[in-house]
């Protein structure tokens, strides 16, 4: 394609309107895990574990939260990840993470949302906290 066939259309479309993305409310979501992976870090300096879970009722069902957990070589980070990992229903040692935790797509999680401020820098973000469902 010649871009420069694009121009007279281009110059004449009005630009598309929509406030893009918007984040689920804070509050507690019954979700269904519908994704889950081992990624590499942007600085292709670590791995994070990567989940997508999706609201299976109530007023935002369908939407969906992406969640994203560090993996380090310290505690406290592999805490959070245990937390999370026993939440999706995985038990297993994180050295087989990469191969098995595709094998939870389809697990029920509570996932409850909550908007905090970062003592650092003051910007908000929305944290995300993964709970078991009983009797899944």
């Amino acid at each position: 394609m010649n871009l420069a066939d694009l121009d007279e259309k281009y110059m004449k479309v009005e630009p598309a309107r929509g406030g893009g993305y918007e984040p689920l409310p804070d509050g507690k979501y019954m979700c269904r895990l519908e994704r889950a992976e081992v990624r590499k870090n942007k600085g292709n300096d670590g791995k994070h574990l990567f989940l997508v879970l999706v609201v299976d009722e109530g007023a935002m069902k369908g939407r969906k939260v992406y969640h994203n957990r560090v993996i380090a070589d310290n505690e406290k980070a592999l805490a959070w990840l245990k937390k999370d990992l026993l939440a999706i229903g995985y038990n297993d040692y994180v050295s087989k993470l990469e191969t098995l935790v595709g094998k939870c797509v389809g697990t029920r999680v509570r996932v409850t949302l909550k908007t905090v401020t970062s003592p650092s820098n003051g910007k908000k973000s929305q944290a995300v906290y993964l709970d078991p469902v009983r009797g899944r």
